[in-house]
């Protein structure tokens, strides 16, 4: 099975972006390999990580949806619920958000040897060692000082990540699943349940299909297209295709 989540807001979207850049990091940064290329990939998702998680209000939106997640909890419609995250780690992780003072990624900012790397990074070939000497120096270090390094330059992001992957852990638990078939390639729903942030849809890779949503609070429309990498946009598949659809929300979805 291949899972694709659609974000039905720009917060989730948003949320899902900074997801994907974090894990990208630490994925490529803690490789065991001394080869420089999986750190220079770590460096170029540090970057992306600080233009992507920039914005001002995210942070803010952030404290807000972890407050309202407490409230939640003392909610007494939810009681009997088993909540995904405790009132405790919820407090935890916001109390390390809110200890981050400076604006995010402020610190690389303010390091013109990163700031000249990432201006590079924009250019074709723009990092090779001609063009960039200190940092083909810095590529040839010992592998764990390249990933002290990163570590370091990463570390007051982490708040913000650690808090999004909460807030996401909670978005992927509260659902209500449905198995459907798209007819011909195509599903149709008039309505979703109240308060769903973002869906998810699960099919059988075999059928090589990808999924078009379009969704409103009147209707949902998933089309699944061909999965091709030879055109953007394959061609729309014409034979059944089930799936299962997964509606998500920060909120517990009720019966």
């Amino acid at each position: 099975m291949i899972r694709f989540e659609h974000p039905l807001s720009e917060r989730v979207r948003s949320f899902l972006r900074i997801e994907h850049l974090f894990n990208r990091f630490h994925s490529e940064s803690e490789r065991k390999d001394n080869s420089p290329w999986p750190h220079h990939l770590a460096l170029f998702s540090l970057f992306e990580i600080m233009e992507c998680a920039g914005r001002a209000e995210l942070k803010l939106d952030i404290l807000q949806e972890l407050e309202r997640q407490k409230q939640l909890l003392s909610d007494s419609r939810f009681q009997n619920e088993s909540p995904v995250i405790t009132k405790e780690r919820l407090q935890e992780v916001a109390e390390n958000l809110q200890g981050v003072q400076q604006k995010f990624g402020q610190h690389l900012r303010e390091n013109d040897w990163l700031m000249a790397i990432k201006q590079r990074m924009m250019v074709p070939g723009g990092t090779s060692p001609f063009d960039l000497s200190s940092y083909y120096f810095w590529q040839q270090l010992p592998c764990e000082h390249r990933l002290q390094d990163l570590q370091r330059w990463i570390a007051t992001l982490l708040p913000t990540r650690e808090a999004i992957r909460v807030l996401l852990d909670i978005l992927r638990a509260n659902t209500r699943a449905v198995d459907c078939v798209a007819q011909k390639g195509n599903y149709q729903r008039n309505s979703l349940a109240q308060n769903i942030h973002m869906l998810t849809i699960e099919v059988d890779i075999e059928h090589k299909a990808l999924p078009e949503v379009s969704a409103n609070k009147y209707i949902t429309h998933i089309r699944f297209l061909e999965a091709s990498q030879e055109y953007a946009r394959g061609k729309q598949l014409t034979h059944d295709v089930p799936f299962q659809l997964i509606m998500c929300s920060f909120d517990p979805i009720l019966e």
